[in-house]
């Protein structure tokens, strides 16, 4: 480690839009985990206090309600959205400059290209990790092709959570050189193991799905999946985490379906409660799809992760990272996407063979533990700001 750095931790420089939203337990696993560097938040906003405390510093530079947010909407009012300066502003420059940061780390691929002029200012290492959305939809969109190029010629280091969107990140032109494998974690220790066993006579199976209301994340085949169990005599609850612009296409299903007597939308709950909900139920769906307008998982959701790690056996999709973070035929049961009959299926085969369960949930527990436990993902990201520190 050169001189600068010997006396004192790496200062790393986060970068989103919005710390936190409800959605984005990924960031804050690995943000509130960081043992060896020292992370400062930048973004337009902080939401979501209560449900993600954190004690490093949050720098907010249009927070709501602010003369600061007034001005960046009026800009883009009359300049449009290409002439907003995001977060290359006089605040963002303050703030670096004071902190002595070390390497900057964009979080989604957009915020990549945002940052680039902070980069080129300091001539500092810039780190971007791309999550979904940011390598599906928006990388077919000739706007953002032309960004990206920039981006990967003049970013250092773009990391992603599985093979699927390794390659996908090469189909669009980043140099495979620059590319590294950051697994989506959790810390398992927070999740409590609960073996699961068949129900007593008369007691519902409950089944599970924990997403926000998007096409990409494949609520209505769910929901089509579960009708058909439940015509088959089958006695199951379906309980639903999530809320979002579908609310009302999903809740017509539901009315149309005749599912209401068994179907319970919970709407967003904090992430204690999502985990104690995991915790009482029995089976976890959440069968992904590419959605018409190219969007999807990019990676893989991380409620999947925390589903094996409660000891749920999961049904899931061959879509994105999904088949890499579970072990297939063990831990989950997947069908291909939009495949109504094949999930159903499989959820069949899970609700008549109950006996598998519990060891469907023991080995879904020991591969997260293996694979995706925070402590040894954020070893690997730090070791990437430590080897890029040293050639500043």
């Amino acid at each position: 480690m050169n001189s600068q750095l010997k006396n004192k931790a790496i200062t790393v420089a986060h970068f989103r839009r919005a710390w936190f939203l409800k959605t984005e337990t990924f960031l804050y696993n690995y943000i509130t985990n960081l043992k060896k560097t020292f992370p400062i938040l930048i973004g337009y906003s902080h939401e979501n206090k209560d449900n993600f405390p954190v004690s490093c510093p949050i720098i907010t530079l249009y927070e709501k309600a602010t003369f600061s947010a007034f001005m960046r909407r009026l800009r883009i009012k009359l300049l449009g959205e290409l002439y907003d300066k995001h977060f290359d502003c006089a605040k963002t420059y303050r703030e670096i400059k004071k902190a002595k940061v070390n390497v900057l780390h964009a979080h989604f691929g957009y915020t990549g290209y945002y940052v680039l002029p902070i980069k080129k200012h300091f001539q500092l290492p810039l780190v971007t990790t791309f999550y979904g959305e940011d390598v599906s939809r928006l990388a077919n969109e000739p706007f953002w092709k032309t960004r990206y190029k920039e981006l990967f010629k003049n970013g250092d280091l773009f990391l992603v959570e599985g093979p699927f969107m390794k390659n996908r990140l090469v189909e669009i032109g980043c140099p495979v050189e620059k590319i590294a494998i950051q697994r989506i974690a959790i810390k398992c220790d927070k999740y409590p193991f609960r073996q699961r066993s068949p129900k007593k006579i008369n007691e519902p199976v409950l089944i599970l799905f924990c997403a926000s209301f998007r096409e990409k994340k494949g609520l209505k085949y769910a929901l089509e999946a579960v009708r058909k169990a439940h015509d088959e005599s089958q006695n199951i609850v379906f309980r639903i985490i999530g809320d979002g612009y579908l609310r009302p296409e999903i809740e017509k299903i539901i009315t149309e379906q005749r599912m209401s007597d068994y179907t319970k939308l919970l709407g967003f709950l904090s992430h204690d409660r999502a985990i104690h909900e995991m915790n009482d139920c029995d089976i976890f769906i959440h069968p992904s799809v590419t959605g018409a307008e190219g969007d999807s998982e990019g990676g893989a959701p991380t409620t999947i992760l925390e589903a094996q790690a409660c000891g749920m056996p999961v049904l899931s999709t061959y879509h994105a990272d999904i088949p890499n973070i579970v072990k297939e035929g063990e831990s989950a049961l997947l069908s291909p996407e939009r495949d109504v009959e094949s999930l159903y299926v499989n959820l069949m085969k899970l609700i008549k063979e109950p006996n598998s369960w519990a060891g469907m949930g023991i080995a879904g527990r020991k591969f997260i533990e293996k694979y995706h436990d925070i402590s040894k993902e954020v070893d690997h990201l730090e070791q990437h700001y430590c080897r890029l520190a040293r050639n500043v």
